[in-house]
């Protein structure tokens, strides 16, 4: 039985060409498209107690969407303002949603209506009728390296 040998030279080769090929795969397609940063400030906290939870959206699917969210952030209030920084977003269009949670439960709590009782807000200070604004209404546009927005909570009563 005639058995074919590799050199080890030409399988070294092989498997060094293999390596370099997963690790080229392993780079994220598109790496070389523009980064940029959101810089949120919140405004008009009506209290220190508890914490800001900002929910960012990249799509009006994910902004509809009760359980999802492109990024989250729960953040301290200091001064009645709240402050977040989004880093190394892709450029595109987005929308924020926030809200107060005063008692520390990350739910934004309702009256028995369905009326939130805790304060809240949109990106553009969108606002809704019976309901959150949509996504257009609250979407903008991150196209530069920073991008700084206010949102101003409000509260119904």
């Amino acid at each position: 039985m005639n058995r074919v040998s590799t050199p080890p030279n030409t399988f070294r080769r092989g498997v060094a060409a293999c390596a370099a090929l997963l690790c080229l795969a392993a780079v994220p397609a598109g790496s070389d498209e523009p980064l940029g940063r959101i810089t949120l400030v919140a405004t008009d906290v009506p209290s220190e107690a508890g914490q800001v939870l900002v929910s960012l959206h990249d799509s009006a699917a994910d902004y509809a969407s009760e359980v999802s969210a492109f990024r989250i952030a729960r953040v301290p209030i200091v001064a009645g303002q709240a402050v977040v920084a989004f880093d190394a977003l892709p450029h595109g269009d987005y929308a924020i949603k926030i809200f107060h949670d005063a008692n520390g439960n990350e739910k934004l709590d309702t009256n028995f209506m369905g009326v939130p009782t805790e304060a809240y807000g949109f990106s553009n200070d969108a606002r809704g009728r019976f309901g959150p604004p949509s996504f257009e209404a609250a979407r903008f546009r991150l196209e530069a390296a920073e991008l700084e927005l206010a949102v101003r909570l409000q509260r119904i009563f």
